[in-house]
C-alpha cells in the first residue's frame, strides 16, 4: 500500500512547487518599471541605466506605501503614464507622489460611491468639506484661497456641490456668511433659498445679475477705502468677520454670442466685467467667488476669474480639451460616467475625491431656521424702485452709464 502512495505524493509535491507564484503588488510594480523604462543612467563615462530601487514598505490606512529610491529628476513625461499604467496592472486605485523618492500608496478597497452629507466632520474656519478619499476627508480653505471655479457635465455633481458648499457655511457661520446667488438657470436650483437671512439676493438673468453686481462693485469699492484707511491689506488680519460668497451656477449663459442683440451683450460682458474684478481685487476684503460653469471654454471662464482661483474643481466632462480648461490637465473626461459625484480637485496637484451628497429637503431641514419674511426680489420692470431701464433696455443708474460705454 505504501509503494503505491509514495510516487503519487511524490508527484503532488513536485506539481505544488512547480505552480508559478502569484506575483505580488510589489513585482507588478517593479516589472512596470523595466516595461516603461522608469529610471535613468549614472556614472560619467560609462553610464548604466538603474530602475528605482525599494528602500522602505509600510502599511497604511486601507493599503500599502511602496517608497523607491530612484534617480534625481523623473519628468512628467515618465510619472503622468506610470499611475495609469499601474493602476490598470494592478487593478487597484493607487496614489503616486515623487519628491526626492517615488511613492506608490496602492489601496486593497475601492473609494465609497456615495458619501451622506451628514457624516461629514464638523471643521473650524471657513472651511468647506470637499470630499472623502480612500485617505480620509478633505476640506477647502475659503480663507487660505479666496475663489473657486467648479466644472463639470450636467447631473454629475456640479450644483449639489454648490449646495454643500452653501449649506456647511450656513450651518458654521450662520451670523457672519452672506451669499449672492446668481443661478443661471432661471432660478429653478436656488429659489427656494431666496428668504434665508444670509442670501442677498437670488438672480434668475443676466439683467438681474448685472443689478446686483453692479451695486456690490460700488461696495467694494467703499470697502477698499475702509481697508486703506485702516491699513489692512487683508480681512483675514482684521477683526471683520463677515464673509460674501458670489455662487455662480451656469456661467456659460454669462458668455455673450454673436446672435444677440447689441445691449444684451453689454449687459452680459458687463457682468463678466464686474466678476473678473471681484476676482482680481475683493478677495482680500472678503468677498469669494465660487464660479460654476458646465462646458468650460475660454469664453464662459474668463482669464481673470480662473487665473485668481487657485482651487479648480471639475466632476466629469466630454473631452480632455474641456479638462484642460477645467484643472490645466486631461483626467476630468476620465472619472467614471456611472458615479455622480465623483471629482478631481486641483490645487498644487490633483486628488479625486466622492463629494457629499444632500438632499434638497435634507438641506432645508438643515437651514430652515433662518427663513425671513419675504423680501422684496430682484426686478428689471420699468417703474422699479431697484431698476430703471432705458429705451434700450440698458440699466440707467448712476454707475452703468461708465461701464456700458467702457464695454
Amino acid at each position: 500500500m505504501i509503494e503505491f502512495l509514495f510516487p503519487a505524493a511524490v508527484c503532488g509535491l513536485a506539481v505544488a512547487f512547480g505552480r508559478k507564484k502569484k506575483p505580488t503588488d510589489k513585482d507588478q510594480i517593479e516589472l512596470v518599471f523595466r516595461n516603461l523604462g522608469v529610471g535613468g543612467k549614472i556614472g560619467k563615462e560609462k553610464q548604466t541605466f538603474v530602475f528605482p530601487k525599494l528602500v522602505h514598505e509600510h502599511s497604511v490606512e486601507n493599503g500599502k506605501e511602496y517608497v523607491y529610491a530612484t534617480t534625481v529628476g523623473l519628468p512628467d513625461k515618465t510619472l503622468k503614464p506610470l499611475k495609469e499604467v499601474l493602476s490598470s496592472t494592478l487593478n487597484k486605485p493607487l496614489k503616486l507622489k515623487y519628491k526626492k523618492y517615488l511613492s506608490i500608496t496602492v489601496y486593497d478597497i475601492e473609494m465609497p460611491e456615495i458619501v451622506p452629507y451628514k457624516d461629514v466632520p464638523s471643521k473650524e474656519g471657513w472651511v468647506v468639506p470637499l470630499g472623502m478619499n480612500l485617505e480620509g476627508w478633505h476640506f477647502h480653505d475659503f480663507d487660505k484661497t479666496p475663489h473657486t471655479t467648479i466644472a463639470g457635465t450636467t447631473r454629475f455633481g456640479k450644483t449639489q456641490m454648490l449646495k454643500n458648499i452653501m449649506t456647511y457655511l450656513i450651518e458654521h457661520h450662520p451670523e457672519d456668511v452672506e451669499f449672492l446667488i446668481i443661478d443661471l438657470k432661471g432660478k429653478l436650483e436656488f429659489n427656494p433659498y431666496r428668504n434665508l437671512k444670509q442670501v442677498r439676493a437670488v438672480c434668475g438673468d443676466p439683467f438681474e445679475a448685472y443689478e446686483e453686481l453692479s451695486q456690490l462693485h460700488l461696495q467694494v469699492k467703499d470697502t477698499m477705502e475702509k481697508f486703506l484707511g485702516n491699513g489692512w491689506n487683508n480681512v483675514v488680519k482684521t477683526s471683520e468677520k463677515k464673509r460674501l460668497f458670489v455662487i455662480v451656477d451656469e456661467a456659460a449663459q454669462l458668455a455673450p454670442d454673436k446672435f444677440m442683440e447689441p445691449e444684451v451683450k453689454k449687459i452680459m460682458s458687463a457682468c463678466q466685467y464686474y466678476l473678473s474684478e471681484l476676482a482680481r481685487v475683493a478677495g482680500g476684503l472678503g468677498t469669494r467667488i465660487v464660479y460654476a460653469t458646465q462646458y468650460p471654454t475660454s469664453d464662459t471662464l474668463p482669464r481673470q476669474i480662473k487665473q485668481n482661483a487657485d482651487m479648480k474643481i471639475s466632476f466629469r466632462l466630454p473631452t480632455g480639451y474641456a479638462s484642460e480648461v477645467a484643472i490645466d490637465e486631461h483626467g476630468a473626461e476620465k472619472l467614471p460616467s456611472n458615479i455622480p459625484g465623483r471629482a478631481l480637485v486641483k490645487t498644487h496637484e490633483v486628488m479625486e475625491v466622492q463629494t457629499p451628497y444632500i438632499e434638497d429637503t435634507e438641506m432645508m431641514e438643515r437651514i430652515d431656521r433662518y427663513v425671513i419674511s419675504e423680501r422684496k426680489e430682484v426686478s428689471r420692470e420699468s417703474g422699479s424702485s431697484i431698476t430703471q431701464f432705458g429705451e434700450n433696455g440698458v440699466h440707467e443708474s448712476e454707475s452703468n452709464p461708465k461701464i456700458i460705454k467702457h464695454l
